[in-house]
């Protein structure tokens, strides 16, 4: 059993690779494009074992689950407390984490590192550190 086309696009979603009909230049106004690795990805497509696919499923199973988890936690967002029940306030982070988790686990499976290029993990915090300037 191969991989389905629309298997294959939720993969590259979930790698956060962009599915075009061809790639682009390799470098864009000077900077690597974010499909620079995404013929790796297409190449592993072709090469994995039929002994493979049950894993790579089961990953983006996994992915596709805990991506409608976290659609379905936005509702929870305005409370904190429901009747005596007390909403985890850690829910959306944990459940980035084990998207992160089966995200990694989909990119081994494959032979692939997800896309270092993609926004799926900026959460809104700056990267590298801020210095004070001094004169």
């Amino acid at each position: 059993m191969d991989l389905t086309e629309d298997q294959k696009n939720r993969i590259l979603y979930f790698l956060g690779y962009p599915d075009w009909q061809a790639l682009a230049q390799s470098i864009q106004l000077g900077f690597p494009a974010a499909s620079q690795p995404l013929f790796l990805v297409y190449s592993a497509f072709q090469k994995i074992s039929q002994r493979s696919v049950q894993t790579i499923l089961k990953a983006l199973c996994n992915c596709e689950d805990i991506e409608c988890q976290l659609s379905d936690a936005r509702s929870r967002m305005k409370a904190t407390r429901i009747g005596e029940m007390t909403l985890n306030a850690d829910e959306t982070r944990m459940l980035y984490g084990q998207l992160t988790f089966w995200t990694r686990r989909l990119a081994d499976a494959l032979g692939v590192v997800p896309n270092p290029y993609s926004q799926m993990n900026y959460l809104g915090t700056g990267g590298g550190m801020n210095s004070r300037v001094v004169s």
